[in-house]
């Protein structure tokens, strides 16, 4: 007699288990079955142990750096990385399943009929079923290599010590992270991959960046390599690849296969359940629903991305829809995936040529390095880059990360991606300092700017201030516009050159903002001192003008006299602040003042300016009396 279940899932990795939990969620009879202990691939040889191991060796990596002779005896690596498999495991066993209401059974299934499958002798019958069978690692037809003793992601951690050398073949993300991390605990690694470049799925200035890093540390990489032929040479492995013609041959301990997965779809008598697949996939539709009506597929079995957190996302949208009469559709708009070397490599959405294909040269592109953080100045050797592409309106198309931390940055992004969040609003969110997600902030404050001068308005107010419209026709253009108002001021206020000069031997007034400094205020809070001369009026002009032109971010606008105006564009909100010198000849010295346009733009700026400028100029005037 057959046991009946509302659901049965095939397969008990990532995303069979969040298929089984999402199922009994909604009071569903569940059975779960798999010919191997819950977990899958993630657990037992993927993500648990790859990520054990990645945290192990960067440990040793730091400690090396204090103690260059440290040895590390990897058999109690291996060890540790098995604890930690255990550790998982225990969230996800029978046991565990079984008080979730789930019932699982540790056998092969295949399918008997479209609603039914054999499971050790027993028929199970079941309304709906799931496939999730999983992947293997993909092995090609190299000449004798399936003669000789070579490892996979699926073995390695089986060892009980890694070799002392090591040939891993393919520089995708595993074949990365793995040389990476052996080599840091002191494996001699070479890493042979086919295409000219390492991690050829994401953005080629940033993985060339990762690839001189391992460099660094000691890797030796050989890109545009195709392996032709493997051999067995007593305790050695022999590789032999080509390029441009030419062959060689690559000698080491251990050879570790990390070229992809391919789908696990034989086995199941899929073709009875009129299942339709080929060797890359089994076929779904936006649903997930297989050729068979009723019966889903999630996972590396079918990809296009064979990544835990996308096969749960597709194990909770085929079983809703396995259950719920309202389908909905797996969408891939919002992929996201990062690879854990040191420093992460974080992606999110669209690249930027994917980009350009799409929206042609309307997208905006944002670039920061890693360098202008403060949290990554305080450790040595940090290196990173932050790319967000945006659409023409300020939301986000894609991202890449390089960086520490890269893999929790890019959620940050990937929550303002799905939730249609313009990048411009992350410049009013309050970040903790330091650290290193304040790199988002910096970037919304630029789209924030960038969107404030695309809003019509602006631009029409903008070529009022460049002549190509009359001053005079603002008004009636901004009344059209009443609704903007409140974003044109702003950018107004900001290209609208005050009225300034000197009246009556002093600086005019003019309204001061609340970070304004100047040498003739009677405020003790924005009063600083005028320069003394330090030589004639005319040598002390050109040291001002000498000190001004070397001045990173300020244009001189104006020299009359006794009179010199600049201004000065801030880098962080591109606002343009003046400054103004009046060389007072009865006391022998320069009155100052400086001024935002924009009152609250850069808080305290024009006083450090003030500062600086000071400096560079008392500088200059002691060199000059000196030569």
């Amino acid at each position: 007699m057959a046991k009946k279940y509302d659901i049965a899932i095939i397969g008990a990795g990532a995303a069979g288990l969040t298929a089984a939990f999402t199922a009994a969620g909604f009071s569903k009879k569940t059975v779960l079955i798999d010919k191997n202990l819950p977990g899958g691939e993630c657990t037992w040889s993927g993500c648990i142990p790859s990520k054990s191991l990645i945290n192990i060796a960067k440990e040793v990596h730091h400690a090396k750096k204090y103690s260059p002779e440290l040895k590390v005896d990897t058999s109690e690596v291996l060890k540790d990385i098995q604890k930690v498999i255990q550790k998982v495991y225990a969230g996800e066993s029978p046991e565990v399943l079984k008080e979730s209401g789930i019932d699982f059974i540790n056998a092969y299934a295949r399918f008997t009929g479209p609603t039914t499958l054999e499971v050790e002798g027993e028929t199970i019958e079941a309304k709906k079923i799931i496939l999730s069978t999983g992947s293997t690692p993909l092995v090609p037809p190299i000449d004798g290599l399936s003669e000789v003793g070579y490892l996979t992601n699926e073995s390695i951690f089986k060892l009980e010590s890694f070799p002392k050398t090591m040939t891993i073949l393919g520089a995708g993300p595993i074949g990365v992270e793995m040389s990476q991390a052996l080599n840091r605990l002191g494996v001699k690694v070479t890493l042979v991959e086919k295409s000219e470049r390492i991690l050829s799925n994401d953005d080629e200035e940033l993985a060339l960046m990762i690839q001189q890093r391992l460099i660094e540390e000691g890797v030796t990489i050989r890109v545009g390599a195709a392996a032709v032929k493997a051999a067995q040479q007593g305790s050695q492995i022999e590789l032999t690849v080509e390029k441009d013609g030419k062959q060689t041959a690559i000698s080491n301990e251990g050879l570790l296969v990390a070229l992809g997965r391919q789908a696990n779809v034989k086995g199941y008598n899929l073709e009875t359940a009129g299942v339709e697949y080929d060797k890359k996939r089994i076929q779904v539709d936006e649903h997930m629903e297989t050729t068979a009506k009723g019966i889903y597929a999630i996972g590396d079995v079918v990809g296009p991305y064979q990544l835990s957190h996308m096969a749960n996302a597709q194990g909770i949208t085929a079983t809703q829809n396995a259950i719920l009469p309202i389908n909905r559709k797996m969408n891939y708009d919002n992929v996201t995936w990062c690879t854990y070397t040191d420093p992460e490599l974080g992606h999110s959405g669209l690249s930027e040529a994917q980009a350009r294909e799409q929206y042609g040269d309307s997208i905006r592109v944002y670039e920061h390095d890693y360098a202008d953080i403060d949290r990554a100045n305080t450790k040595q050797g940090s290196i990173g880059k932050v790319k967000i592409v945006l659409d023409k309106k300020g939301y986000i198309l894609g991202a890449s990360i390089l960086g520490d931390r890269a893999g929790e940055i890019i959620s940050q992004i990937q929550t303002l991606k799905t939730l249609g969040i313009n990048m411009g609003k992350l410049s009013s969110v309050i970040h903790p300092y330091p650290t290193y997600s304040e790199v988002l902030v910096k970037i919304g404050k630029k789209v924030y700017v960038d969107n404030l001068l695309n809003q019509p308005v602006v631009k029409i107010f903008n070529k009022a201030k460049d002549g190509e419209l009359p001053v005079k026709k603002i008004g009636l253009y901004g009344a059209a516009a009443a609704a903007g108002f409140g974003i044109a001021n702003m950018a107004v206020q900001n290209n609208t050159k005050p009225k300034l000069g000197v009246k009556n031997g002093r600086l005019k007034e003019m309204p001061s903002t609340p970070n304004a400094v100047s040498s003739q205020t009677t405020e003790r809070d924005k009063f600083v001192p005028a320069w003394p001369y330090n030589g004639s009026n005319e040598q002390a002009k050109k040291n001002l003008i000498g000190m001004l032109k070397g001045y990173e971010g300020v244009r001189i606008v104006q020299v009359n006299n006794n009179y010199v105006y600049a201004v000065a564009t801030t880098k962080l909100m591109k606002f343009k602040d003046d400054i103004e010198f009046y060389f007072n000849d009865a006391a022998q010295q320069i009155e100052f003042r400086s001024s935002s346009r924009v009152g609250y733009s850069d808080q305290g700026l024009n006083r450090k300016r003030y500062d600086e400028m000071r400096k560079r100029y008392s500088s200059i005037s002691t060199h000059t009396r000196n030569s």
